[in-house]
């Protein structure tokens, strides 16, 4: 079968959070690309009826971007968490907290300086590289460069880190905090003086504009030559004089000339309709703790439950009297944050590299998207 060639300026590889806000910001400045994508979303994947998420579960109230395209449900509350540490069930505001109280307070002074830097490196990042601008802040890049464990060692919190902060962590990042990075261990914990929300991505409202602008297919390869990029996929041959890869790392780092990079982390998903054993009705939210193979149950209201668990499917009868599947899923990767490798997103000759692969979150995957597209209209 012959292959038919199209020639564009800027050609988006993946349309995940990141590849969809380039796209955006593009197609809003009048410039000329072709956005390729297996699926639209990336891992932002929902129910089959859409009303559910699978993926990215909550949104924070400072996502000024995110915001613009997904329609807020529930707020989560602190309240609503349920800690499990083996057989020791208890939840936030509790007699236990009490003996934690000092340690707490000084890890939200330590969260609000964080936040007022990691909002700026957001403003920042809209027109240089993350790595620039994670190493043009001393706070952040020591902080990137320091592991989580060490941290909290130095600031002498670490048994309520034990007893709480750790389970939260593990049920969003899937991670220990002797994995991570103290600055994705601060990033993590944003939600406890930042609200957040249940939501509904608006996908189609959002591709709406450019939406002929979309072609779904498979990218297999991508060369520079003559001042050029050809891209290869499964139907066609495209050229284009921007290349943005917004795949995954583990998939763009080939054609980007990527070394190293971040270590993956991957989780498995039920969803589930069932009747809630005491064990997980008492709060809406069950955190648990590593070595533990179950991550999080989170009690959508509707008599329907997410599990999130590491490797082998969980004895489902210790948390329900009755269910059933609705579905499943499994990331591998779920995200890219353990480490303190920091990959520049201008590869150099018009290609770009963006998503999660140095700070996770959706509103840090989407700022990747205006970076690039910031960077292509700026040569006009």
């Amino acid at each position: 079968m012959r292959m038919t060639v199209k020639i564009f300026d800027t050609i988006i590889v993946g349309a995940g959070i990141s590849g969809l806000a380039c796209a955006k910001c593009l197609q809003k400045n009048d410039e000329d690309f072709l956005l390729i994508s297996k699926d639209i979303g990336g891992r932002i994947l929902t129910s089959e009826d859409g009303a559910v998420n699978y993926g990215a579960f909550f949104v924070c109230s400072d996502y000024h971007n995110v915001l613009q395209h997904v329609k807020l449900h529930s707020r989560i509350n602190l309240s609503d968490f349920c800690f499990h540490d083996n057989d020791d069930i208890y939840v936030l505001f509790g007699p236990k907290l009490l003996a934690y109280s000092f340690q707490f307070i000084k890890v939200l002074k330590i969260l609000y300086k964080f936040r007022k830097a990691f909002r700026n490196f957001r403003k920042t990042s809209e027109t240089i590289s993350q790595k620039k601008a994670i190493e043009n802040d001393p706070f952040l890049h020591e902080l990137y460069m320091k592991n989580a464990i060490n941290f909290v060692k130095e600031h002498k919190i670490q048994a309520g880190t034990d007893k709480y902060l750790s389970k939260s962590l593990y049920s969003t990042t899937f991670s220990t905090i002797r994995e991570m990075n103290a600055f994705s261990f601060l990033q993590f914990l944003l939600p406890l003086i930042t609200p957040i929300y249940t939501f509904t991505f608006e996908k189609e409202k959002m591709i709406k504009p450019f939406q002929e602008k979309i072609i779904l297919d498979c990218v297999n390869d991508v060369k520079f030559k003559s001042n050029q990029y050809k891209i290869k996929s499964n139907e066609n041959i495209f050229y284009a004089k921007n290349v943005v890869l917004a795949t995954e790392i583990s998939s763009s780092k080939h054609f980007a000339s990527v070394k190293k990079a971040n270590k993956p982390v991957s989780t498995h998903m039920l969803h589930i309709k069932g009747s809630p054993k005491d064990i997980v009705a008492r709060k809406k939210y069950q955190l648990f703790s590593y070595p533990c193979n179950v991550q999080a149950i989170a009690d959508l209201e509707d008599g329907t439950y997410l599990l999130y668990y590491k490797n082998e499917i969980p004895i489902l009868d210790k948390y329900f009297s009755k269910y059933q599947t609705i579905s499943s899923h499994f990331w591998d990767p779920a995200g890219t944050i353990n480490g303190h490798t920091l990959i520049e997103n201008n590869r150099g000759n018009n290609l770009y590299l963006i998503g999660d692969f140095n700070v996770a979150g959706l509103e840090e995957s989407y700022i990747t998207g205006i970076y690039s597209a910031n960077q292509i209209i700026q040569m006009h």
